[in-house]
């Protein structure tokens, strides 16, 4: 459950974007319940957040209040090395 177009209102919020995706948490709505899931942001607004994240081997993508997403602090503070070696240890 995304913000809607109007929520957007990309007339008077543009959206930029930017690569590589920024690894965020975020809250995502589902008709029943809210989940909190690691992600990325590849677009963005002055309110709203783009939000890619996978489940199992589907990758699904909406956009949530900004308010909704926060950086990932461990993958912000960790340099390219030390990720590649963790995620290659944890296989």
């Amino acid at each position: 459950m995304g913000l809607t177009v109007e929520e957007l209102d990309f007339e008077h919020f543009p959206g930029k974007n930017g690569f590589p995706g920024i690894p965020v948490k975020a809250w995502i709505r589902f008709p029943n319940c809210a989940e909190l899931v690691d992600g990325e942001v590849y677009a963005w607004t002055a309110k709203a957040a783009e939000v890619t994240w996978k489940d199992g081997p589907v990758t699904y993508r909406t956009w949530v209040w900004s308010s909704a997403v926060t950086r990932r602090e461990d993958l912000k503070r960790r340099t390219l090395g030390e990720r590649a070696d963790h995620d290659s240890n944890s296989q």
